[in-house]
């Protein structure tokens, strides 16, 4: 039996495996940090190989393959809820939660809002009274949170950052539990830069005065909810093994200049030209509010419809 071969087709097959339920939606991209944090079972598995390989135990080394198989599709397993009820050891860990508002300067014209999130969800919207208002789950260390007002151009800018890193929980059903809720003000424009890996995102900006929207996501999954309440919004977006759904305004102009590779689109109830490398919907330069996007990177799926006013995301 030649377990080398073995070990082998079971790791092609278990990842073949993980990235068709990623691509079908079933499990969340952020299933391969969990399985990086199982990297110890690999020495364990070539240790078992090593041991038996040449004894009246070899049968044994079949163990390796079956290793790897569990590492990688184990996570998969919890991820996609089958063993919701399951906790390692008995021990489950709830993620501490931190909140933080700012009220808002009735002296700032402009708004920078930075936020940087790894493996978890997170929601933006409007409504809040002041600047604003976060709630945000957290493992171990609180997140950072920094407030600047500059008086040579009356602009704020707020920043909120992930200050964890790597493996905070002590079970399967932890992981995908941490979630990060933001409301900002709706009263003065506003430039967002977000920066996400391994997350999943809903974001509903229709209600923001947004004027520039700047993305650097990794193994992210984003619904995007863009609204006309400026006359311009620009947008980039670099991405790395992501999707997208970006949902705009019935009579909105879209340009989509793209520069990354696309694997798939999908336009709904919206009449798009392309030529080159952009995508343009028909009403693009007859509109009086406009979206102009430029792609980098690899975006896995790209999905754009149109909605009503009253639709929401």
């Amino acid at each position: 039996m030649r377990i080398g071969r073995i070990r082998s087709g079971v790791i092609l097959i278990s990842l073949g495996i993980v990235f068709l339920l990623n691509n079908l939606g079933y499990v969340p991209w952020a299933v391969w940090l969990r399985i990086l944090s199982l990297w110890p079972v690999i020495l364990i598995a070539i240790g078992i190989e090593k041991i038996f390989a040449k004894t009246r135990l070899s049968f044994l080394t079949i163990l390796s393959p079956l290793l790897f198989m569990a590492a990688i599709l184990g996570p998969v397993y919890f991820s996609a809820g089958l063993g919701q009820k399951v906790e390692w050891g008995g021990v489950h860990r709830a993620p501490e939660r931190y909140q933080w508002s700012k009220d808002l300067d009735t002296s700032a014209v402009r708004i920078t809002a930075i936020i940087q999130v790894r493996a978890g969800n997170l929601e933006i919207s409007s409504g809040t009274p002041g600047l604003i208002s976060a709630k945000l789950d957290y493992w171990k260390r609180e997140p950072l949170t920094t407030y600047e007002y500059s008086d040579f151009d009356s602009s704020a800018t707020v920043e909120i950052r992930d200050n964890d890193r790597g493996w905070r929980g002590w079970s399967w059903t932890a992981w995908g539990a941490k979630d990060w809720e933001i409301k900002l003000t709706d009263r003065i424009p506003i430039n967002l830069r977000i920066y996400a890996k391994a997350t999943e995102g809903e974001l509903d900006l229709s209600g923001l005065k947004l004027k520039s929207l700047n993305l650097d996501i990794k193994a992210a999954s984003l619904n995007i909810k863009l609204g006309d309440l400026v006359d311009q919004v620009n947008g980039t977006i670099e991405s790395d093994a992501s999707k997208l759904s970006l949902l705009i305004p019935e009579d909105i102009g879209l340009k989509i200049e793209n520069h990354a590779k696309l694997t798939s689109t999908s336009f709904s109830n919206i009449s798009i030209m392309k030529y080159d490398n952009i995508y343009q919907t028909s009403n693009f330069d007859q509109a009086s509010k406009k979206i102009v996007i430029s792609l980098e990177g690899s975006v896995t799926r790209l999905v754009v419809k149109s909605y009503q006013k009253s639709e929401s995301i």
